[in-house]
């Protein structure tokens, strides 16, 4: 049997001298990988397909193991990211994310929509930091292990001045920020900005305008959480945070 999906190139593989492993990200069957023979070769009829962050339709046979490719049709290949080598960073820091996370064969359909609206987004001119914290955001959500942000995660209380806890997972408010002296301060802004991140589609923040000193809390809050409940350890976070530094000197 033939399946055809919709697909989102995640990461590809070098096999024998002009063969490439593709993993993908589907809309249909999950994430998956396929044999593109020949994609390295000029002029293969696979080699743009089989890029990463290309989007398009591929076929191949149905299969528990590797399926060959037959076709591909490209649908978008994000050019304005691939004009930027920091937004290539973001770009390939995201698709590691969702091959790092998500299962094999298990289909996401509303985390595929996730990814590639975010690709879509950061090609269009959304900053790229409100990307990654949105996809971040919500891939905790997904993984069941989302900081609390509505209100705080001892009493429920809405009433701003919040702290944010590593500790206890999320906010905390005036009365209990005691219970965590390593708390960091964040205004009611900064607090409202993080809950609307984790629960709004792009198409519901439009062209969100972040002060970088704002930018800089945001990211140490979610890199501080993302490496003490995700347990991920990805080399491309490590690159975008060296290009950063490097950027900021």
């Amino acid at each position: 049997m033939i399946d055809k999906a919709e697909g989102l190139v995640l990461r590809t593989v070098v096999y024998g001298e002009s063969n490439k492993i593709i993993t993908l990200l589907t809309r249909e069957y999950g994430k998956l990988a396929v044999m593109a023979r020949g994609a390295k070769k000029p002029g293969s009829r696979f080699n743009a397909a089989s890029q990463p962050f290309i989007r398009a339709v591929y076929v191949y046979p149905r299969s528990r193991g590797l399926g060959q490719l037959k076709s591909a049709d490209v649908i978008t290949g994000y050019s304005n990211i691939r004009q930027d080598v920091f937004l290539m960073a973001y770009a390939m820091y995201v698709l590691e994310l969702a091959d790092k996370a998500l299962d094999e064969r298990v289909p996401q359909p509303a985390l595929y929509d996730l990814f590639v609206d975010g690709l879509e987004a950061m090609d269009e001119g959304l900053d790229p930091d409100v990307v990654s914290f949105i996809i971040e955001l919500r891939l905790l959500r997904h993984l069941g292990i989302a900081p609390h942000l509505n209100g705080c995660t001892v009493c429920g209380s809405a009433e701003a001045p919040f702290a944010f806890s590593l500790s206890h997972g999320g906010l905390l408010c005036k009365r209990h920020r005691h219970e965590d002296e390593h708390a960091v301060y964040v205004t009611e802004a900064v607090a409202k900005m993080l809950y609307v991140f984790s629960v709004y589609d792009f198409s519901r923040i439009g062209k969100v305008e972040v002060k970088p000193e704002t930018k800089r809390l945001l990211r140490q809050i979610m890199d501080a959480y993302m490496e003490r409940y995700s347990g991920l350890r990805l080399r491309s976070k490590r690159v975008l945070d060296q290009l950063l530094n490097l950027g900021d000197d």
